[in-house]
């Protein structure tokens, strides 16, 4: 087994599930570990970290029967066995699978690791194995190196406060400023759009009399009047009495099927 081979096969995956080529280096660095913590890391305990971290992704990829095989085939596409990595067409042909459902399969497998949920669990056990090799390192940091680290936090955290009230402040001038400005365009502008509404009302009402009384539907511009007549109905029960008489009509007559409802009825 070639541990470079497995680490340039993992950094590739972790690149698909986190994007922008993400290493493990940058991970540990993106999770709060300090340069120096991880140069510790990778001179001393790189090749344990992403033998355990390998463990969690095959682990997490391990159905509940104890099949492994969705690993098996991200271990072979990127080597994370260590061996050299292998195609689809070749890996579907080991398997005894059609290439269709291996790259089905595989597009399946990597939708599943660049969800949302399998990110932050990566982080949260990439973090966990992390400090834990950092402890076996003795590499606990001192109370006053994280004292100076609060206190750096409370120097931030004020400076941003204080940039956000300015910005708050100069903001709401401005807006003030801007505020009579549109409070006299809504002045000279409002009657003239409440004008031209009431006139667009008693037009649009005035064509729709017209068009009734013309019959017909009428096309001008680019609006179009269009004329339905009024829907026919038919008194069911008058029709009913008048078949007694007249059954003959019941030859129209056309009923669908019936249907039933449920709904809650209220307790008195």
């Amino acid at each position: 087994m070639d541990f470079k081979t497995q680490l340039t096969g993992l950094n590739e995956l972790l690149s698909i599930i986190y994007g922008d080529e993400t290493k493990i280096s940058s991970l540990l660095r993106e999770l709060g570990f300090e340069e120096a913590q991880v140069e510790a890391l990778r001179d001393k305990h790189l090749e344990n970290i992403v033998a355990h971290f390998l463990e969690v992704i095959h682990k997490r990829l391990t159905n509940d029967a104890g099949k492994d095989t969705y690993y098996q085939i991200l271990a072979r596409r990127y080597g994370l066995d260590g061996e050299a990595s292998e195609q689809l067409s070749s890996i579907a042909s080991k398997y005894n699978y059609t290439p269709e459902y291996l790259r089905q399969t595989f597009e399946e497998i990597i939708g599943r690791v660049k969800t949302k949920t399998w990110q932050a669990e990566l982080k949260k056990n990439l973090k966990q194995i992390a400090i834990q090799k950092l402890g076996e390192l003795n590499q606990k940091p001192a109370r006053e190196h994280i004292v100076d680290k609060l206190k750096r936090l409370e120097n931030l955290k004020g400076a941003a406060d204080v940039a956000r009230l300015d910005y708050e402040a100069k903001r709401a001038e401005i807006l003030k400023q801007i505020q009579s400005q549109l409070d006299a365009l809504a002045s000279e502008y409002t009657p003239l759009l409440e004008s031209a509404e009431e006139n667009i009302a008693t037009l649009e009402n005035e064509i729709k009399t017209d068009v009734l009384l013309h019959g017909e539907s009428v096309t001008g511009g680019m609006y179009r009047a269009t004329f339905t007549k009024g829907r026919v109905a038919w008194d069911n029960e008058g029709i009913e009495k008048y078949a007694t008489s007249h059954p003959e009509v019941l030859q129209f007559r056309k009923q669908g099927q019936p249907i039933v409802t449920l709904r809650i009825v209220e307790k008195k």
